[in-house]
């Protein structure tokens, strides 16, 4: 059983944000067909915010996408008309620490977790544009909820130095990675194909980055840590946990092999469990600790 706080996890596999359409119903449907151990919703803003102009998402290669959707979302009121059984991770943004306090005092009604998100490259004055705020953010959010908050960071040199400042304000864990920014150039018009230019990329090529970041940070801090980033498989589940995740986020692998994948890979895991003879939480931060 792996614990955060005074939550339980039978086991670390999760969807990641980005994944699962802000629509009620389908996020049900989700909880249900699937069960994964907690669904983290797409980013949610205090009121509604529109995407970029098409095109968005690009496929670059097999498992790697690069998008900028920019963070579009019915609002965080969407909440009020999410009801599942699963376990739901909330997460916020905004253009201002008031805009993400006001949005987490909608969400926390639903959800287990918040996780802030300062990481997001695609929206000017959003995301990774707050993120020299993150110590002031957690301050504030931790003032108007008692769920565990998360810190949601890029794959940045300052990872490292980003997640002390929100822990020394009261984070309870961090989510470790968003996308890296990149572009891609029409080489008919010699212009950037996505409309807004830079997108976040995604999929196989994070992982191992990820990896590194994620050790990094729980050698640094031995905080609870959701990873997120390229995981493909049961080996990229275990991965994480050995270098400190103890949930692990599903996201392009969704994208390209459909949400069975998620019951394909407990399958493996526990056939991993069971010839090891280990439990995930003997795993987790195994090849950190000294």
């Amino acid at each position: 059983m792996i614990k955060i706080k005074d939550l339980e996890f039978s086991d670390p596999l999760i969807i990641a944000s980005g994944i699962v359409p802000d629509v009620p119903n389908y996020i049900r449907e989700i909880c249900e067909k699937y069960n994964p151990s907690a669904i983290t919703t797409k980013t949610v803003t205090l009121n509604p915010l529109d995407p970029h102009a098409p095109p968005t998402v690009i496929k670059l290669y097999d498992g790697i996408y690069i998008n900028a959707i920019g963070l579009g979302n019915p609002g965080a009121k969407i909440f009020d008309n999410i009801n599942v059984q699963c376990p739901l991770i909330a997460s916020v943004s905004g253009s201002s620490v008031s805009e993400i306090m006001e949005a987490v005092k909608i969400v926390e009604k639903k959800a287990k977790i918040i996780e802030i998100n300062v990481s997001s490259p695609n929206r000017k004055g959003y995301g990774e544009s707050l993120s020299s705020l993150i110590g002031n953010i957690v301050k504030e959010v931790k003032s108007v909820t008692n769920l565990p908050v998360f810190v949601k960071l890029g794959p940045w040199d300052n990872a490292v130095e980003l997640a002390g400042k929100a822990l020394e304000k009261g984070a309870d864990g961090l989510t470790l990675i968003n996308t890296i920014k990149g572009l891609v150039i029409d080489v008919d018009t010699f212009k950037p194909i996505l409309s807004y230019g830079t997108g976040g990329i995604s999929g196989r090529c994070l992982y191992p980055i990820a990896l590194r970041i994620i050790k990094d940070v729980y050698e640094e801090y031995g905080v609870d840590i959701i990873g997120v980033g390229g995981v493909f498989e049961w080996a990229d589940v275990i991965g994480m946990l050995a270098v400190g995740a103890k949930l692990v986020g599903l996201g392009t692998v969704l994208i390209e092999k459909g949400f069975n994948v998620i019951n394909e890979i407990r399958k493996d895991l526990h056939s991993y469990l069971l010839e090891k003879g280990l439990k995930f939480e003997e795993i987790i931060g195994i090849s950190v600790k000294k």
